[in-house]
This record gives structure tokens, C-alpha cells and sequence, in this order.
């Protein structure tokens, strides 16, 4: 079966066609194999064309060491049962840049195989080959898909990263390694991954299922939307699926936030101390209002904004009418938080990307990091700068800008005029990155078609991609679909929540068994519990649980039990 496309991205596919050698191919579900299962070090012999297998290897139960996670550091080994673990390249070329490009991938089959196929999404730009283990989405989970029978694969995207600042994003001055970034690698990497778990097993995967969170939940839309025949579910959690526009949001907060700072430090080089933007008190100050103002809302005083949308606040508020106190905000600060929260606008006054909302967990260092880093540190080192926008440079722009100064270029973008470039297109590059990276189409019908489902899930508080773009995007299915939208796509919000995990939330909570339920039961997720993790700091009760329910429903306390306890709460 090939894969279908947007109309829009079928025209633009059409003029880049030249660009596509290493191909979307055709695509599908799996073909039963005939004859008996094929071991491990023999898979070698059955890939399909145009892949090499560099790793075939008999692993036993125990524990891995994860790639690229410090050793010793929480979470940097993973629980396995037996398997057999692969890795391999797909479409080896060399690059316009004259660099050796594949996709790179890394299996791993178990022992004991429940049939189920788990495509376990990225983040970032990608550029690591990690474990496939089959993360699962939220905080704190400490078993994988791996250890429950499903067989995972994972990809590098098409590129490893190379050494320096700009080492991530070189990738960008490839026009093939983009399209294998944003979807191709994708469909490359599945199709392998099933033959290879065909003939391993003797038989093609029963489900499929795709799950990821930022990138990944950008990965997982993708599938959904250009390969709807590829996978049963998926979940996309805090999706980066305009992450070009977001990227630009990174940049003007840099610059609103470097006012701020500049009023009370500056470095060497005469550039603010963006990590002096906001003191820890300042931030705290700022929830704390947040929660006067807007916690009560939902009925309930309990530390938690479940009911977001009602929430008017203003950082006015907090604007101080004299010097700075410790109960007041500079007048450069709340202009800085409201500009940056109302979003950024382009040279026509059309909003670029998004507005946000004002929620408890804004002082979590989940969401000071992001935005303008560790104010206990001298040197500014918001992830920020150094991801987005360095990938809004490189990756997400045409012409690329190569530079390794990524805070000078944030000072200097002019966010209404050099925005318009993520939607460009040159010579070199006649994909821009709105076609290539942006999953944002409400057409879902193949998917649909053949009972596909779609779960998200996002932080209320998280500082990458705001909710409301979530929010919107369902919003977009709804028209469409009306009230069979709740038949294929559902949203949880999370309060309190930073990116993908973290903050003052229950954000632990169990996706991948509400998506298998609904796609294989018929069991649509009407709540899920969450809890409360003894890291999520300023949480009243480490343990408490809570209702995540299906927007736009909300978490509400029944008026009598435990305001600890998720069976005390309803979704109304």
C-alpha cells in the first residue's frame, strides 16, 4: 500500500522529487512470511534492499547502560528481558556537504513477543542513535515497552551529530538529510523494522503503535497524517508539530528576557546574563499569585490550575510602582512575561505562533531552564538558545544561517521580518520547513479509516510548545470531524506539567495502556490517573493522585474523600 499524502505536501513532493532518492518507497503494514522464524545472527541475510545491519547480537535479561545518559546518573540504565538487539543503516549516501549520511537505526526484538510493534519516538533534532527500549510517555516510569513484550526500533533521523555547538544542526545544510529529519526516516525505519520482525518471528507485528513526546509526538502526528496505514495508535505528547514557529517564539522570548536581564547583570562581552533575568523569589512570586488568582477556579484550592481556560491573570499585577521589592516585578519583567506570553507577531501583525497560559508550575527549573536558564549560574545557558535556536538557524531556515553563536543570533533576528524564512524555499532547498517538518493538516480520514487513534497529552505549564497550540489543533479535528472526533483523537491536559514531565504535577500516569485499550478493546480512555512524584517539588502531597481527563473536560473534586485521592475527583 504507498503512502498517501496532503495535497499540498503530494505538489511540493512532486517539484523535490529529485531529492528523494533515498525514498518514502511504498509502505505498509506488514506481509506475512512463509517458513520458520529466522534467529538473530541470521537476520543479516533477509533485510531488505538498500540496508546493511552493522550490530546482530543475543542479549540477555538484565540491565543496559542507555546511550548518551551519564553512567550512574537516575535513569541511565534500563531493565531488559532477553532479546535479540540489531542496528542498522538505511539509504548510505554522501551528502551535498560531502559528509557520509544513513539512517540509523537500533531494534531490539524480545524473547517473549506480545506481536505488538512499538515505534519509539525522538527528540531534539535527533543525531543519537539511543536504546530502543520503548520509553514511555510522562515522568518517572520505570518499566519500558521492552520489558512488556513489544518489540521496539528507534532511529537517528538520518544524521549523527558532529562535534562543536553547531555539531547538532549541520545536518541542516543537506536538503535530504531535512526530508529524512522530518518524515522519511520515519517510514524507512518502520518498513525495515517490520520485515526484520517478520521474519524474526515468522509473522508480522498484530498492532503498531507510535509513541513519543516533543519531536516525537511531532513524529508520531507525522506517521498519522503521510503513513496513516502504518501504524494503530499512536500518542503525541507535547508535540512539536509547528516546532519552525515555536523556534521563533524561543527566540523573541531570548530577547524580551534579555532586557530583563540586562538590568542586573551583564557579561563580559556586554551581552545580558539571561540567567539574571528572573531570580528563583521573583518566579515563585509569580506562581504564587498565579495560584491566588486562578486556583480556586475549579472549585477546589489545592495547589492546582485544573481549570486553565477561566484563568484571566496578568502579570500586571505584580508590577511594582516604586523600587524593586521582593513582592513586586520591574516593570521590564512584566513587560517581558506579558509580551512573551501574548506571543510573537510578524510583519503583517499576524500572530506567528501561539499564546500561552499563566499556570502553577512557571518556577519549576523545568521551565526556568528552558526559558532563560539556571539563575544560580553566571553564564546563559537557556536549552533555548542552544536547540531552538540553533535549529531555527540551520535546520528550520532558507537559506541556512551557520553559526555557532547562537545567543548573538537570537539578539539579532528580526523576529517580524526573518520569521518568514522557515516558509521559504530556494535552489537547494525547494521543501521549506513547513512542508517537510509541520504535521499540522486535520485530514485524517486513511487513518481513521482503518481505526487509527490518537492520544495526546500536555503540560499546562510547559515553557516549549504551548497547550493552547494543542488545544487548537483538536479544535481543527473537531471542525472536521464534529462529534466522531472523540472516536480517533483525544487530549489530557496536564497542570502544573513542564515538557514531556516535571513540575509541581501528577505527572506520572500510564498512556500506552489507554491507547492499546481503546485500539484493541474499543475502550475509549474517559480518565486516566496521574500521580505525584516525590521529585515534583511543591506538590502538597507526594503520592497524591488525580483524574487526567479527555478534553474539554476537567478534573473536579465530588465534595467529599481525599483531595489526595483521584477517586474523589470527576471529569465534568
Amino acid at each position: 500500500m504507498t503512502a498517501r499524502m496532503h495535497p499540498s505536501w503530494r505538489q511540493a513532493a512532486f517539484a523535490a522529487a529529485a531529492l528523494l532518492a533515498a525514498g518514502c518507497g511504498s509502505v505498509d503494514r506488514g506481509t506475512p512470511v512463509a517458513g520458520a522464524p529466522v534467529a538473530c545472527a541470521g537476520l543479516a541475510s533477509v533485510v531488505p534492499a538498500g540496508t546493511r545491519l552493522v550490530l546482530s547480537e543475543t542479549v540477555p535479561a538484565g540491565e543496559i547502560q542507555l546511550t548518551g545518559v551519564q553512567p550512574g546518573a537516575p535513569g541511565s540504565k534500563a531493565p531488559v528481558p532477553a532479546h535479540c538487539h540489531v542496528q542498522g543503516k538505511i539509504a548510505e549516501r554522501t551528502g551535498i556537504d560531502g559528509k557520509p549520511y544513513a539512517i540509523g537505526f537500533d531494534l531490539r526484538m524480545p524473547a517473549d513477543w506480545n506481536g505488538r510493534f512499538f515505534f519509539q519516538g525522538g527528540g531534539g533534532t535527533d543525531g543519537t542513535l539511543r536504546d530502543a527500549v520503548g520509553q514511555l510517555t510522562g515522568g518517572g516510569n520505570t518499566g519500558n515497552a521492552l520489558m512488556q513484550g513489544y518489540a521496539v526500533v528507534f532511529t537517528d533521523t538520518g544524521h549523527l551529530d558532529e562535534p562543536g555547538p553547531d555539531g547538532p544542526y549541520r545536518f541542516g545544510l543537506d536538503p535530504q538529510a531535512r526530508l529524512d529529519n522530518g518524515y522519511n526516516s520515519m517510514a524507512q525505519t518502520g518498513r525495515v523494522a517490520k520485515a526484520l520482525i517478520a521474519a524474526h518471528y515468522a509473522k508480522p507485528p498484530g498492532r503498531s503503535y507510535f509513541v513519543g513526546c516533543s519531536n516525537g509526538g511531532r513524529q508520531a502526528m507525522m506517521m498519522a497524517q503521510r503513513y496513516p496505514d502504518m501504524f494503530d495508535g499512536v500518542i503525541a505528547s507535547a508535540p512539536a508539530y509547528r516546532v519552525p514557529l515555536a523556534s521563533v517564539q524561543a527566540v523573541y522570548d531570548t530577547q524580551l528576557y534579555a532586557r530583563a536581564a540586562a538590568e542586573n547583570a551583564l557579561a563580559a562581552d556586554g551581552r545580558p546574563v539571561l540567567s539574571a533575568a528572573f531570580s528563583p523569589a521573583d518566579m515563585k512570586l509569580l506562581t504564587t499569585e498565579v495560584l491566588n488568582r486562578c486556583d480556586a477556579l475549579d472549585g477546589l484550592k489545592d495547589g492546582i490550575v485544573d481549570n486553565w481556560p477561566a484563568c484571566r491573570f496578568t502579570p500586571e499585577a505584580l508590577r511594582c510602582t516604586g523600587a524593586k521589592t521582593a513582592q513586586c516585578l520591574t516593570g521590564t519583567q512584566v513587560d517581558a512575561l506579558s509580551k512573551s506570553f501574548a506571543g510573537p507577531r510578524d510583519a503583517n501583525g499576524r500572530a506567528i505562533y501561539s499564546d500561552w497560559t499563566f499556570d502553577a508550575g512557571l518556577h519549576s527549573t523545568e521551565w526556568t531552564r528552558w526559558k532563560f536558564g539556571d539563575a544560580r549560574g553566571a553564564v546563559p545557558n537557556a536549552r533555548n538558545i542552544t536547540l531552538m535556536t540553533g535549529a531555527l538557524a540551520m535546520v528550520f531556515s532558507t537559506p541556512p544561517t551557520v553559526t555557532a553563536d547562537f545567543y548573538g543570533h537570537a539578539l539579532g533576528y528580526d523576529v517580524a521580518r526573518d520569521s518568514a524564512k522557515v516558509s521559504a524555499v530556494d535552489a537547494t532547498f525547494p521543501l521549506s520547513a513547513m512542508q517537510w517538518e509541520v504535521p499540522d493538516s486535520p485530514d485524517v480520514d486513511a487513518f481513521a479509516r482503518h481505526g487509527g487513534k490518537m492520544l495526546f497529552f500536555h503540560g499546562v505549564s510547559d515553557p516549549v510548545f504551548s497547550v493552547k497550540d494543542t488545544v487548537r489543533y483538536l479544535d481543527r479535528l473537531r471542525e472536521r470531524y464534529g462529534e466522531r472526533t472523540d472516536g480517533m483523537a483525544r487530549l489530557f491536559t496536564v497542570p502544573g506539567m513542564a515538557h514531556c514531565s516535571g513540575g509541581p504535577a501528577t505527572d506520572q500516569y500510564d498512556g500506552l495502556s489507554a491507547l492499546v485499550n481503546w485500539v484493541e478493546k474499543g475502550q475509549p480512555p474517559e480518565r486516566i490517573v496521574a500521580r505525584a512524584r516525590p521529585e515534583n517539588r511543591d506538590v502538597t502531597t507526594p503520592g497524591r493522585t488525580r483524574p487526567l481527563c479527555p478534553w474539554p473536560k476537567q478534573s473536579r473534586y465530588r465534595g467529599s474523600g481525599s483531595i489526595e485521592d483521584a477517586a474523589s475527583f470527576g471529569c465534568n
